[in-house]
C-alpha cells in the first residue's frame, strides 16, 4: 500500500512538476514555427512580431539564425529595406548555418536593388562574382546567380556591350544557363532599337514647325505645331522637342527590356532548409 502511494505521488510529481519545465522548454520553437505560418500567410508585421519574441525568450538558441532570416525577409516585403539589410547582412556573417548564410547573401542582393542607390547593388553583385564568401560549393551557384542578376541590371541601363558580357559568363549547365544565354544573344536588339535623335527633332521643330514632331511619331502634335508662330516660339519648340526624341527613345527602350522580362519570368528562393518556398523572387519589374 505503501509503496503504490509512493508510486502515485511520484507520477503526480513528473506530471505536474516535470512536464511545465518541458512544455517551457518547447515554447520558443512555438513561438518561432507560429512565426513561420505567420510569414507564410503574408502576415508580415506579426511575423517579424513573433520572431523577436523568440529571440527574446531564447537568444541562445541554434534557430535564432532562422529567426534573423524571417525578419530580414519579412521587413524586405512590407519595404522597410533598411531594416531588412541589417538582419540579412547578421545572418549572412554567421557561421554555424553556412546554408541559411548562403541564402541571406543571395537575398540582400535583391534588397540592395530596391533600397539603392544602384550602384550600390551592382557592386556587391561584381563582389559576389569576384569573391563570394561561402564555400566552394555554394560559391559556384551564387556566381552564376550574381552574373546573371547583373546581367539584367546591366541590360536595364542600357549597358548593353558588358550586360551581353556578363550574361555569356553564366555556366550553361547552371539552371540560368539558358535564360542567360537567350538573353545574351536579345542584347544585339537592344543595340538596334529604332531611336531617334534628340537634337535632329529639335532642329527639325525650329525650321519647320511640325516636323520634329513628325520625326518622332507625334503626327497630333505635328498639325498643332504648325498653327503656331515659328518665330515666336523658336526656342520653346526646340527644347520641346529635345525633350520628345529622350521620351521617345525613354519608351522605345522601357518598352522593350518590359518584353524581355516576361519572356524570362523566373521565380527563385526555394529553401530546402525549410522545404518550401519561403521568398518568391519574380524578376519581372
Amino acid at each position: 500500500m505503501i509503496k503504490r502511494r509512493f508510486m502515485i505521488a511520484l507520477i503526480i510529481f513528473f506530471v505536474f512538476v516535470t512536464n511545465p519545465f518541458a512544455l517551457k522548454a518547447e515554447q520558443p520553437d512555438s513561438y518561432l514555427d507560429f512565426a513561420w505560418s505567420l510569414f507564410r500567410s503574408e502576415d508580415f508585421y506579426r511575423a517579424i512580431t513573433e520572431a523577436k519574441r523568440f529571440l527574446f525568450l531564447n537568444p541562445d538558441d541554434p534557430r535564432g539564425v532562422e529567426a534573423y532570416l524571417l525578419i530580414a525577409r519579412s521587413y524586405l516585403k512590407i519595404g522597410r529595406y533598411a531594416q531588412a539589410k541589417t538582419s540579412f547582412i547578421k545572418v549572412a556573417a554567421q557561421k554555424d548555418r553556412p546554408g541559411l548564410a548562403a541564402e541571406a547573401i543571395w537575398e540582400l542582393g535583391r534588397c540592395l536593388e530596391l533600397l539603392g542607390p544602384r550602384s550600390e547593388a551592382l557592386n556587391y553583385y561584381r563582389q559576389l562574382i569576384e569573391k563570394p564568401p561561402l564555400t566552394p560549393a555554394e560559391a559556384t551557384d551564387i556566381q552564376n546567380k550574381a552574373r546573371y542578376r547583373l546581367g539584367w541590371l546591366l541590360l536595364e541601363d542600357g549597358q548593353w556591350l558588358e550586360s551581353k558580357e556578363v550574361l555569356s559568363s553564366v555556366a550553361a549547365d547552371h539552371p540560368l544557363g539558358d535564360s542567360a544565354a537567350k538573353l545574351s544573344g536579345q542584347v544585339r536588339e537592344g543595340q538596334t532599337l529604332p531611336y531617334v535623335s534628340p537634337v535632329a527633332a529639335g532642329i527639325l521643330s525650329a525650321v519647320v514647325p511640325g516636323a520634329g514632331q513628325i520625326y518622332v511619331h507625334r503626327p497630333v502634335d505635328a498639325a498643332l505645331a504648325f498653327g503656331l508662330n515659328a518665330a515666336f516660339l523658336w526656342g520653346t519648340i526646340e527644347a520641346y522637342q529635345k525633350e520628345s526624341g529622350h521620351i521617345h527613345n525613354r519608351k522605345l527602350k522601357k518598352d522593350f527590356i518590359k518584353r524581355l522580362h516576361r519572356e524570362h519570368a523566373l521565380r527563385l528562393g526555394y529553401s530546402p532548409v525549410f522545404k518550401g518556398v519561403f521568398l518568391s523572387w519574380t524578376i519581372i519589374h
